[in-house]
């Protein structure tokens, strides 16, 4: 029996998401539609930052430009514990306490409880309608973190 065309075709592509943009493209060709081609020259002015396990490997990568993140987990971990709260904003510390301040931006149809469980904080919606947040430190979600 032959596996179907499109994962096939993903299995052929899965190889090209690996390295520090591998959740990006990923995120970019199997979501978004784009082609691999388009996802990494649009990568291409952003700084990645892996978000590496000890045990786990690479689990997802932040994209920075300025002080304007946006994170992409890969696939094998979203809606998963292993990408917990806690684990990205031990990620998030020092790249907030080298710029001050981080903003990012959601599409105005998308969900935003996981930028908002993070910290950020709504900020306004730009002239394309892009909602923006901010994150100005890292808020602990949970009472026994209120001494921090």
């Amino acid at each position: 029996m032959q596996a179907p065309a499109d994962v096939r075709t993903y299995q052929a592509r899965a190889r090209a998401y690996t390295g520090d943009r591998g959740p990006w493209l990923e995120h970019m060709v199997e979501d978004c539609g784009c082609t691999l081609e388009d996802a990494m020259r649009y990568l291409d002015p952003y700084e990645c930052i892996p978000l590496i396990d000890e045990k786990k490997g690479h689990m997802a990568t932040v994209i920075k430009r300025n002080k304007e993140i946006h994170i992409a987990i890969y696939r094998r971990w979203r809606h998963r514990a292993q990408v917990s709260t806690a684990r990205i904003t031990k990620f998030l510390k020092p790249l907030l306490d080298r710029e001050h301040f981080l903003v990012t931006k959601v599409a105005a149809d998308e969900d935003d409880r996981f930028i908002r469980h993070l910290g950020f904080e709504p900020l306004g919606a730009t002239i394309e309608g892009f909602k923006t947040f901010i994150l100005n430190e890292i808020k602990y979600p949970r009472g026994h973190h209120a001494h921090l």
